[in-house]
């Protein structure tokens, strides 16, 4: 059959009116950052009017109908790290939202056909690690996983509390091997961690696979280890403050929502609805109203003036303060460097309707292959493979052995698909947003056919099921979802762009030169995708109560 390759559906319209209002706080963009905000500012009791570009709330967390009658997660893919204090106070589940915990925390697939099966019972999960480890490599599994956790607790760092600076973070590593350490975790690269530890390609691959998971950065490159701490660091965030999450020795976490990942930010509106937040879509806003470095609201591209004495950005700083900020309201200083602020976006989405059920070549019987669908996999060759796709994408190309992480949305909501057909959402990485020679328009069915071609090496009868390929490539992540370059974390989470230096030094703790507007979206401290944790953050310091809360 022919496969039917789609680009990523235009922008919204543009809306006109001429109403004029006033409110308490503009949130400038309905992701799941900007819902968190306008929550506990619809809480705290102000007035909060969120303006959407698009003609859904979710930003880059949405369920779209991607082909017809068939629905699924098409930008993020999954939920698992969304902070449990947020959703508790917000009420998802009252609101609609409704989880399915899939039993395996993880699969991942190699270029050899092979995979490992991160099983739920942990005698058969360690039973699956021997089957790929060499001597002493279960015992090297573990010590890294400690490294991590140890380096995490030395940090003393909260991603409730204001970013601290690295010298105030490198401060507390005070004897030699701790400072050894912090050293290898932020100038080593996550190669030279796994290579301490263990032997084995495989198990090399498996966490090397996590360290690559939206940042431009190979194996190979000092601090791209960083990534691995992520988790740690929110798990010890949460443990000081007495949250209450699920832990794991693996620090994996797994969640499907019902109808896709859009489900959650939908219950988010709502439950910023019930407080009284107003949310237009398809109101994209074109610039901010300044006076001598003071925010008084909001320009739509309609031409229509809201007023605000306060405004929330969720979108990526880069353009709020090189796009959205007049000219000359900013000190020159900031504004220089905002410019030079580097995005480097190497992520792209695959998307795939299947008239069947995909067969995983690992999957011994029925069970396993259900198994299979229903949890996060990914595609990840081998360490050298990373590499040699980091070093392409420097070049301005991409290669054809391509990195991938995706999710079956319609395995946990079979209502999102035909009758026995699937959808398949897949995030590909290490595809540039420059390209060195031609466009996006032109290799698009190139790269669509070189993620099917990689998924038939561990999915047998992939290319036998498929109804159609919608691709979106990086220039469609921005053009069409506020992606910058492609960036799905508003900015590398690496050594450099952490803690107060994220977005930039001069505009951290999600406050700008000014007055009046303060940023939430990833681009901030923590960043951590998709925990709500910006939003949640920005919103306290914008009413001065940054401190850990209950």
């Amino acid at each position: 059959m022919t496969l039917r390759v789609v680009a990523a559906p235009a922008a919204p319209a543009e809306i006109e009116t001429d109403e004029m209002s006033k409110y308490d706080v503009i949130i400038v963009g309905a992701g799941h950052s900007g819902l968190v905000a306008g929550f506990y500012l619809a809480r705290a009791g102000l007035k909060v009017l969120t303006l959407e570009r698009s003609y859904q709330v979710g930003g880059t967390c949405i369920t779209e109908e991607v082909f017809p009658g068939y629905r699924g997660s098409s930008i993020a893919n999954s939920c698992h790290s969304l902070d449990p204090r947020i959703a508790g106070d917000m009420e998802l589940e009252k609101h609609g939202l409704k989880l399915t915990h899939p039993a395996l925390n993880s699969l991942t697939l190699f270029s050899n056909g092979d995979a490992l099966v991160m099983w739920p019972e942990r005698e058969r999960r360690r039973a699956e690690m021997e089957r790929l480890a060499e001597p002493g490599d279960m015992q090297g599994f573990a010590d890294v996983m400690q490294f991590y956790q140890n380096v995490a607790r030395k940090m003393g760092v909260s991603f409730y509390d204001p970013a601290p600076s690295l010298e105030e973070v490198a401060a507390r590593f005070k004897e030699p091997a701790d400072k050894e350490a912090f050293n290898l975790v932020m100038f080593g690269s996550v190669g030279d961690v796994l290579d301490r530890h263990l032997k084995s390609p495989w198990l090399k691959a498996f966490l090397a696979g996590t360290a690559m998971a939206t940042n431009l950065v190979g194996p190979r490159t000092p601090g791209s280890g960083y990534i691995l701490l992520q988790r740690p660091l929110q798990e010890e965030s949460m443990r000081r403050s007495g949250v209450v999450f699920e832990s794991n020795e693996l620090m994996m976490k797994n969640a499907s929502p019902i109808g896709g990942v859009g489900a959650v930010t939908q219950a988010m509106a709502r439950a910023n609805e019930s407080l009284g937040v107003e949310i237009r879509l398809e109101s994209p806003v074109r610039e901010l109203l300044c006076d001598n470095g003071k925010v008084k609201g909001v320009v739509l591209e309609s031409g229509e003036e809201i007023e605000a004495t306060r405004v929330l950005a969720n979108i990526n700083p880069k353009t709020v303060l090189t796009k959205l900020v007049p000219a000359n309201q900013l000190p020159p200083e900031i504004e220089e460097r905002a410019r030079k602020l580097s995005m480097h976006g190497s992520s792209s989405k695959v998307h795939l309707a299947l008239k069947g059920t995909p067969r995983f070549n690992r999957a011994r019987n029925d069970e396993e292959n259900t198994q299979f669908l229903g949890t996060n996999f990914r595609v990840v060759p081998s360490i050298d493979v990373l590499q040699e796709s980091y070093n392409e994408a420097t070049m301005g190309r991409w290669s054809p052995h391509v990195t991938i992480s995706g999710v079956v949305s319609s395995a946990a909501d079979p209502d999102m698909t035909p009758p026995g057909c699937h959808f398949m959402s897949l995030s590909v990485r290490g595809t540039p947003y420059h390209l060195a020679e031609g466009s996006w328009d032109d290799q698009r069915e190139a790269l669509g056919n070189a993620v099917v071609e990689t998924l038939s090496r561990n999915i047998g009868n992939i290319k036998d099921i498929i109804e159609g390929i919608s691709v979106y490539t990086p220039v469609d992540l921005e053009r069409n979802y506020g992606m910058a370059e492609g960036n799905g974390a508003h900015g590398d989470i690496v050594p450099g762009r952490i803690f107060d230096a994220r977005p930039m030094p001069g505009c951290s703790n999600y406050t700008t030169p000014i007055e009046g507007l303060f940023m939430c979206g990833v681009g901030n401290w923590p960043g951590n995708f998709m925990s709500g944790l910006t939003g949640y953050n920005a919103s306290r310091k914008m009413l001065g109560e940054f401190h850990p809360a209950h």
